[in-house]
């Protein structure tokens, strides 16, 4: 069946096969390369300008995102925008045909606005400001059936079904969140303002039932999570009544007000937060219908942990596994739920980790194993994040470790026989797959371009969906084969034609001394695009923030610096990006450097990097500047009070100087 057979084009407004009319060279580059790209002809490149660097259509396109499986796994449905604006639309792939292209499923209408005046700069403004801020579809999402697609758009839902235009299913002032159909595909669950509903798929929208009755002020459902044989319904709620209510001033409006929100300060109570199961088959009734579960060996005078991090059914749906946390992420606790239709028993205990040393930033996870016989945890026991498995049962063994060694485990995707890993394995800049066997004997890389791979795996274990970028690729969506083939396939194109006019730098990876107690500290270094060693630059460190060294386009794509990096490089500015402690994928003791010291060793490895660049004999030292914002704003501040004379200038955006106003668990 092709997809033309799963979803034909019903109009030229709903419907249409993608035409991908633009190129850019990608070409996979080692993080040992040095220096930048070389111009593929004699043409000067045209110089780039703030303005365009940040202006529609994107010059590197629109990153895909959202993607999500058919139950068979052949087919995956993403959101993606092909000429460089924000507004997605649905997209799909067949992944058997090895020559197949994306197919655009779905053309939303936009917003109505009207026209800006041309001779109006105002008008004009605000007009590129709504097509800037317009998202399009929000999420997909498949029906277990795999021939119909839930669609999230303007904060309701829509039924994407073959021979036929998209339908709305719900149309309402609330916002519909998390919408999932039941395994079995009879039933849709949503969230709405704040509690669960139910409805009958493809029945009118009056069948929605509100299934729980716990919203009010300060009190609401944050997530839920549906048993696999679709009987019942695991959910986490939110209790923000005891934080406080603060007034932050908005000074981006018109004129400044004071935007009340709760948030906790160091010291006063946080959010509480406690999980239940719900009987989906029972009818609703005036009260809520919710076994909240117990935490056996809790923490003494707490009905549950300060945290809550993630919850997980078993595949066989007998056991929900429980990630916790004290608030102080010093003591982490998982519990196992023998659920076996009996929802109003005690979670076992079945990990416990302390550690004093704990920084409050942390990386755990929980999966099950395929057959439901292995929890696996991630964990740092070890000297950096590895994969452990532990036995779910009653008599439980001590924790087996699967992964070890000078390298770290990002996330963990369950597969038959084992599991595919994201990790730093070989190169610390990169992130890339591997497959694990269920014993830990076997660890063979799975991805092949260098850069950084973030997957979504098919529920058969047999393909992943990856988000992929690089020092030279802004993010694609690539299909990675899991199994003995190692295939790699790029399936968008996002640039468009603009971007392969410019120039763009490419970095450098380098390692350098701590001058405070010699630890090996690693930087991102951009050269000018017409680098001449000869000469003298002057050098930016920034923007200073931990994980900064990364293989990935922009070394930070959280952050839109990307295009001020290009732009200072080409202007003549040398640029270096610091790992300092704190960072992750660096070993255990790395990432805990900065614990009860932020501003102290985080500042001394910056400087150590000022250090390396006067090693270099062609950076001006008089004329190094630092930036950086929020927890980079701290440092930059820091080393200008604390460095007099380092540096020449220094930029400290939003930056948390008052520790005083730091959440509640971060002290």
């Amino acid at each position: 069946m092709s997809l033309a057979d799963i979803f034909s084009e019903h109009s030229s407004r709903w419907g249409a096969v993608a035409c991908c009319a633009v190129a850019v060279m990608c070409v996979s580059v080692s993080s040992s390369t040095v220096g930048q790209t070389t111009p593929t002809s004699e043409i000067t490149a045209p110089n780039l300008t703030i303005d365009r660097l940040y202006s529609l259509p994107h010059l590197i396109g629109t990153a895909p995102g959202g993607f999500t499986w058919s139950a068979n796994g052949r087919y995956v449905a993403f959101l993606w925008n092909d000429e460089g604006h924000n507004f997605r639309d649905v997209w799909i792939l067949d992944v058997e045909n090895p020559n197949g292209r994306p197919e655009r499923v779905t053309r939303m209408p936009r917003s109505p606005a009207s026209p800006p005046d041309p001779n109006d700069p105002v008008s004009v403004a605000e007009a590129e400001t709504r097509l800037d801020t317009d998202p399009g579809v929000n999420s997909v999402a498949w029906h277990p059936d795999g021939q119909q697609l839930l669609v999230s758009f303007l904060g309701d839902l829509w039924l994407v079904a073959p021979q036929s235009a998209p339908r709305r299913l719900t149309d309402t002032d609330a916002v519909e969140m998390l919408a999932a159909y039941s395994p079995t595909g009879d039933v849709l669950a949503f969230l709405r303002e704040g509690d669960l509903w139910l409805m009958a798929a493809n029945e009118p929208v009056s069948t929605a039932v509100r299934r729980t009755t716990i919203a009010r002020p300060g009190v609401r459902l944050a997530s839920y999570r549906w048993s696999p044989d679709g009987s019942h319904i695991a959910v986490l709620e939110m209790d923000q009544r005891k934080v406080p209510v603060r007034g932050i001033p908005d000074y981006l409006s018109d004129e400044t007000r004071l935007v009340e929100i709760r948030r906790a300060y160091p010291g006063e109570d946080a959010v509480a937060q406690r999980i239940g199961i719900i009987d989906a088959t029972l009818a609703p009734t005036l009260g809520d219908n919710i076994a909240w579960i117990e935490m056996e060996g809790g923490p003494p005078g707490k009905e549950t942990p300060d945290m809550l991090l993630s919850y997980r059914w078993s595949p066989d749906g007998d056991r929900l596994a429980i990630d916790t946390s004290d608030l102080f992420a010093k003591d982490r606790r998982v519990y196992v739920l023998d659920f076996a239709g009996n929802p109003v028993a005690a979670a076992r205990l079945v990990v416990r980790e302390q550690e004093p040393l704990n920084e409050t930033f942390y990386f755990w996870r929980i999966e099950w194993s395929t057959d439901s016989r292995s929890l696996y945890f991630l964990s740092d026991r070890d000297e950096d994040y590895h994969v452990w498995a532990v036995s779910p049962s009653e008599h439980a063994t001590e924790p087996v470790q699967l992964t070890r060694g000078p390298w770290a485990v990002a996330s963990m995707y369950p597969v038959e026989g084992g599991l595919v890993v994201v990790g730093n394995r070989g190169n610390a800049e990169e992130r890339h797959l591997f497959f694990v066997d269920d014993a830990g004997n076997n660890i063979v890389q799975l991805s092949e371009r260098s850069g950084t791979h973030t997957p979504t795996v098919s529920p058969d274990g047999h393909h992943a969906a990856v988000l992929f970028s690089s020092d030279q690729s802004p993010p694609e969506l690539l299909i990675t084969a899991l199994g003995d083939e190692r295939n790699e396939r790029r399936v968008t194109e996002s640039p468009v034609a603009e971007f392969s006019t410019y120039e763009w730098v490419t970095p450098q990876y380098v390692t350098f001394q701590s001058h405070v107690d010699g630890t090996a500290l690693h930087g991102r270094l951009t050269l000018p695009p017409d680098f001449d060693p000869t000469r003298s630059y002057p050098a930016i460190l920034g923007s200073v923030y931990t994980d900064a060294v990364r293989n990935q386009w922009g070394g930070r794509t959280a952050h839109p610096t990307w295009g001020l990096d290009q732009y200072l490089a080409q202007e003549g500015y040398i640029l270096l990006n610091v790992d300092m402690r704190g960072s992750w994928g660096r070993g255990k003791d790395h990432r805990r450097g900065i614990r009860l010291d932020y501003g102290g060793m985080d500042i001394e490895d910056l400087e150590s990097g000022v250090r390396f660049l006067k090693t270099l004999g062609y950076v001006n030292m008089d004329r190094i500047g630092i930036w950086g914002s929020s927890y980079g704003g701290l440092m930059t501040a820091m080393s200008l009070f604390r460095k007099p004379g380092l540096y020449a200038a220094g930029v400290a955006g939003a930056p948390a100087t008052s520790v005083w106003h730091a959440l509640t668990g971060q002290m």
